[in-house]
């Protein structure tokens, strides 16, 4: 796993691929490559777990999982709500996996017959499977308000 001082993907990073995946899964369902998916999302999930480790350094947390954990969830409950909540907590789960299996699980499926969307797989089964794009759209959200609420965060 890289140190942070090797992490240098930005929220900019993040959006970046974020706007790939739109581009990838809004698309003709004929164009639909769930390996260019996976890399994108992936990319995504670096960005995501870059921001969550900058801010716990930031907390001086970097090795004290327990407090980390605390301070995470007082953090959601004041400045989350439920939706947001869900999301962080989604995302943090499928990063985690992605870390440890090397693999995110994604399917596709389509609306009304027009519209191929993405659905990940629920990571945990207090999960619900969520389409991709709005997971990831809603995670950009939630960055921002993490980024704007931590006193010391640049």
């Amino acid at each position: 796993m890289p140190t942070t001082q090797e992490m240098t993907t930005s929220l900019e990073d993040a959006r970046f691929f974020n706007d790939r995946i739109e581009e990838i899964v809004r698309r003709p369902q004929s164009g639909h490559d769930l390996a260019v998916v996976r890399r994108y999302f992936r990319g995504y999930l670096h960005c995501w777990k870059t921001v969550l480790y900058l801010v716990q350094a930031a907390k001086g947390l970097r090795n004290d999982k327990k407090n980390w954990i605390k301070w995470c969830q007082r953090w959601k409950t004041n400045h989350l709500d439920a939706d947001g909540i869900a999301s962080m907590d989604q995302l943090r789960e499928t990063r985690d996996h992605d870390t440890h299996t090397r693999t995110v699980v994604v399917s596709g499926e389509v609306a009304s017959g027009l519209f191929p969307l993405v659905f990940v797989d629920p990571v945990n089964p207090s999960h619900v499977r969520r389409e991709l794009v709005t997971l990831t759209r809603k995670g950009l959200e939630v960055v921002d308000v993490l980024i704007a609420t931590h006193e010391s965060f640049p």
